[in-house]
């Protein structure tokens, strides 16, 4: 039997090391993908222009990206709208948005309007124009299977942290924030955040984060984990930090309601359309 080893001298082995580094760090920190939507088809691959144009406009959001992080544009009878995370740096949000523009086209090829989501960023298209226009629907939700403690009685704990969000996120420039608590006696953080799409108003945003609060009660309140995604707004709930801290922490009101314990695990999902 032959043994055979790769000799490399220390400055070959070092930008090997490197480069192997580098592309752990590049998989990494890819944005994750959660959802796509995409309307019923229009006959819009008939539409060689259309196709045309509409990869010219994501592009040039997709540009927009290093600088922005929500752009709204339009050209040809396409509107579209990028929003990311308001936690994430530039660099995260442009990578967000090039990811999502190739996949929106990938998978929405013949559809008018769609909507993509990721973890950090969420980008949509429409033919008709949706600019400043309040949407609450289609509706993306997704939660934990495990329980919490008491799951047939409110998770007074995450709904006070919403409720606190919610009494300020609309009127900031933003409109995106986080908050964070703990149990009473320590042993369980909890972590929230709310945003909304920057092209509506501050009671828009009231509304559209209420829904949202209220769909909570009725699908997955009792869960150690949620989320609920739509067009205009979303929120986020978790037992872990899922969020970038500020260097200067934004001070919020402490919630004053009683907290039972939630907890965390596998994760389902289901889309409400209407």
């Amino acid at each position: 039997m032959k043994i055979m080893f790769l000799l490399l001298n220390p400055t070959s082995f070092l930008s090997v090391l490197i480069t192997i580094i580098t592309l752990i760090n590049s998989i990494a920190s890819q944005p994750a993908y959660i959802y796509t939507f995409c309307s019923d088809p229009q006959n819009i691959t008939e539409n060689a222009s259309y196709t045309s144009n509409l990869s010219a406009l994501l592009s040039s959001l997709s540009s927009k990206a290093s600088l922005n992080s929500f752009y709204t544009d339009s050209s040809n009878g396409i509107y579209s709208l990028y929003l990311c995370r308001g936690d994430v740096s530039s660099n995260t949000c442009q990578t967000c948005i090039n990811n999502a523009t190739r996949e929106i086209q990938r998978r929405c090829a013949s559809n008018g309007t769609a909507i993509i989501w990721y973890d950090m960023c969420m980008l949509r298209y429409s033919n008709t124009n949706f600019h400043g226009v309040y949407q609450n629907n289609p509706r993306l939700f997704m939660w934990n299977n495990e329980n919490t403690t008491s799951p047939d009685e409110l998770n007074f704990g995450a709904l006070s942290l919403i409720y606190t969000l919610m009494e300020y996120v609309p009127y900031t420039d933003m409109m995106f924030g986080t908050n964070q608590s703990a149990s009473h006696d320590g042993s369980q953080k909890r972590y929230a955040l709310t945003q909304c799409s920057r092209d509506i108003n501050s009671n828009d945003c009231s509304s559209c984060l209420g829904i949202l609060r209220d769909a909570v009660t009725q699908c997955c309140q009792a869960k150690r984990g949620w989320r609920i995604f739509a067009p205009s707004c979303s929120m986020r709930y978790e037992e872990y930090l899922f969020y970038q801290l500020p260097s200067t922490p934004v001070p919020v009101p402490s919630p004053q309601v009683p907290e039972p314990v939630p907890g965390e695990s596998n994760t389902k999902t289901w889309l409400l359309r209407n």
